[in-house]
């Protein structure tokens, strides 16, 4: 049987990859990689020459930008400073001019100050442009005369002022470094007492340290008020802040002293009020002169004579 070398596929195969394998192992491969090899001049020129800086990239369009706000703020500064220069110049003439000059003053409130005095003392002259009065400037000197309690100012165009005072009411009469003042009903001087406007009024004196129990007073005139006492403010002659008696009244009409503790002072006018209740009750109110009610107990004190009664 005859064969034929190289007809048979593996036979074939196998001395290819043979011969291929004896040419690999003789040839050695050589891997070239590509990158650039700096000389050894090259590196040290670059060292001698000093350390290289970045230059900073800068696009065109950067630069549009910038210029733009730039513009944009330019352009505001200029149309802000454009409009305050003409609200100054358009103040200034409408201070000026006659269409708001002042022709009109008018003063509610008042019953001891005259309008003639406020006006004087708000410095309201006729023809002053209202727009160029400043509120705040007569509001504060029309405050600090020793009358008026509170105002308000308004300014009603083209030509008027409005001025509604209120003034301090005086309810009574305080001796102050030997002069007579008004004092409001917590007992705050307000002005010396004046010959042609006097006042008659219940006579306040205060012992030194007793300032502390000013708001008895104010306690006694809504007790007055509340019809929760046996006399009316009129019947007052005068009043004292002592530190022996408390609070003492005296009551023209009948000469009665009433001594009321400052020390839990309510329960010691309802107390006082029992007793003269019991006191009218057995007709003996025109022999007493002197009732006092402090801690426990009430006093009372009649005209030659003296004794003790049971809160009742």
């Amino acid at each position: 049987m005859n064969v034929r070398a190289g007809t048979m596929p593996g036979l074939s195969l196998g001395a290819s990859k043979r011969r291929r394998n004896s040419y690999g192992a003789s040839m050695p491969r050589v891997t070239v990689k590509s990158r650039v090899v700096k000389s050894r001049g090259n590196r040290n020129r670059n060292a001698r020459s000093g350390p290289s800086y970045a230059v900073p990239h800068l696009s065109l369009g950067g630069v549009g930008r910038l210029c733009t706000r730039a513009v944009s703020l330019a352009f505001c500064t200029a149309l802000l400073l454009v409009v305050s220069v003409g609200l100054l110049a358009g103040y200034r003439w409408l201070t000026t001019i006659n269409y708001f000059a002042l022709q009109n003053v008018s003063v509610t409130g008042c019953s001891r100050l005259s309008e003639d005095h406020i006006r004087e003392i708000a410095g309201l002259t006729p023809g002053a442009n209202v727009l160029a009065l400043s509120m705040d400037r007569m509001r504060e000197a029309l405050t600090e005369e020793p009358w008026v309690d509170s105002v308000v100012i308004r300014r009603i165009l083209p030509g008027t002022i409005a001025v509604d005072i209120k003034e301090k009411t005086p309810s009574y009469l305080v001796q102050y470094k030997g002069t007579l003042y008004y004092a409001d009903s917590g007992g705050r001087i307000i002005d010396k007492v004046e010959p042609g406007q006097f006042v008659s009024l219940p006579q306040l004196e205060v012992e030194a340290g007793m300032e502390k129990h000013l708001s008895l007073l104010a306690d006694l005139r809504q007790a007055i008020a509340d019809h929760r006492v046996p006399f009316e403010l009129g019947q007052i002659a005068w009043l004292r802040l002592s530190w022996a008696r408390g609070l003492e009244i005296r009551l023209m009409d009948s000469g009665i002293m009433l001594c009321l503790g400052s020390r839990e002072w309510q329960r010691n006018l309802s107390r006082m009020n029992l007793v003269w209740s019991d006191l009218r009750r057995r007709g003996e109110l025109n022999t007493v002169a002197l009732i006092t009610a402090e801690g426990d107990k009430v006093w009372v004190e009649k005209r030659g004579a003296s004794g003790e009664a049971s809160q009742g």
